[in-house]
């Protein structure tokens, strides 16, 4: 009996960490595809290989247990997939019954019918694209049910569901999103259109400006940009004009909102001696992270601007065994955009990053960065492309 419940107070004690170590709900988060019995904030349990019900657990005799592993998100869905996604607790057992495994299956399998007897209602909704313009011709797919509906030329929809559904949004030439459901009665999502490709143009992706004056102040900044803009947040038009306070956050006149910094992407066209580098950085995956702290502190940026920044580009690079990185920086940052500020910033602060992936290290003249002290009203801009298919079309 003392065993049994001292099982029972670690899967209590483990429930919790999972509680406080939920995945966050933000834009890009990894959703189910597959019908799911984790619901609410359920891990999932795994005895011997087997997906079991919490409430088989009290029936297994800690005596007969050889280990437990407590695995969260990214271990647990490396292994369990998106059914893992709260985490999971694996447990290996010395010996147990064919009969004991089917009763743990049979609890778990019932599960799976609960969530099939919710009631199903009709979700309705509307796709737009980032100028709010409606797509037509979006096709729908509840992941769950597998029914399929299409948006209309104005970009309405209609489709059945249930709560916990899967629905996912395509299109050509459109990034495809996942949404869940919840309580919500209506949708609209938002489709970004993808760059079409073109060999002469590199992408400029999530450049994004900050500011910090002395105290709260009226700035009016207007971008230069040499190349085609695609998306702008808030949206540019002509300017951007915004009260920016000495903690970096940014109240827009015209939107109204609060933002913690301004986005905008595009392409250019460099000439070819652009790409010709002479000096550079040639970082191994597992390296990425302690690189970036280590330069971009150098070149000035803080901790919250450094984060940032590792979190857009490195799951990016980390595709690549290893990278060739050059950074762009300050005045150099001209060649790209230029900025208009009023008031004029005291410090400036800018780094684009160019990368290509390459499979094995190449020696290369380190890149001398330039170290920038932060003094008064600051501004700090940073972005990057990738430029492998320029480099391997210019190498054929």
């Amino acid at each position: 009996m003392k065993s049994k419940l001292i099982l029972l107070f670690v899967v209590f004690s483990i429930s919790v960490v999972f509680a406080q170590d939920s995945i966050p709900k933000q834009k890009g988060w990894r959703i189910n595809t597959k019908p799911t019995v984790n619901i609410a904030n359920k891990i999932l349990y795994v005895v011997n290989s087997n997906y079991v019900s919490e409430d088989i657990l009290k029936d297994i005799n800690p005596n007969n247990i050889e280990r437990v592993d407590v695995l969260k998100y990214q271990a647990a869905t490396a292994i369990y997939g998106e059914k893992a996604q709260n985490g999971a607790l694996v447990i290996t057992t010395k010996n147990i019954s064919k009969k004991e495994l089917e009763k743990m299956y049979m609890l778990y399998a019932n599960e799976y019918k609960l969530n099939a007897k919710k009631k199903a209602r009709i979700l309705v909704g509307k796709v737009i694209n980032c100028e709010s313009e409606p797509v037509k011709d979006v096709k729908i797919t509840n992941l769950n049910s597998k029914v399929i509906a299409n948006s209309d030329s104005l970009g309405n929809y209609n489709i059945e569901v249930r709560k916990n559904d899967i629905l996912q949004f395509e299109k050509a030439n459109y990034e495809s999103q996942k949404i869940i459901i919840g309580k919500q009665k209506t949708i609209t999502i938002s489709l970004k259109a993808l760059l079409v490709s073109n060999d002469k143009q590199i992408l400029l992706r999530k450049p994004v400006i900050y500011l910090y004056p002395t105290k709260e102040t009226e700035v009016t900044l207007q971008f230069d940009f040499k190349g085609k803009l695609l998306t702008t947040f808030p949206k540019y038009e002509g300017n951007w004009k915004v009260i920016a306070a000495p903690n970096g956050q940014l109240f827009d006149t015209k939107t109204k909102r609060n933002y913690s910094s301004l986005f905008w992407d595009g392409v250019i066209d460099f000439p070819n001696e652009h790409y010709q580098y002479t000096d550079g950085f040639v970082v191994e995956k597992e390296n990425l992270i302690d690189f970036f702290i280590e330069k971009l502190k150098h070149i000035g940026l803080n901790n919250q601007e450094t984060n940032e920044f590792i979190q857009f580009w490195l799951p990016i690079l980390e595709r690549n065994e290893f990278n060739f990185i050059h950074f762009l920086t300050n005045d150099a940052c001209n060649e790209i955009s230029v900025n208009k500020v009023k008031p004029k910033p005291e410090t400036v602060i800018r780094v684009y990053m160019e990368f290509y992936g390459i499979d094995q290290f190449e020696s290369i003249k380190e890149q001398q960065l330039p170290k920038t002290n932060r003094k008064g009203f600051t501004l700090v801009e940073w972005g990057g492309a990738d430029v492998t298919n320029k480099i391997q079309k210019d190498e054929l």
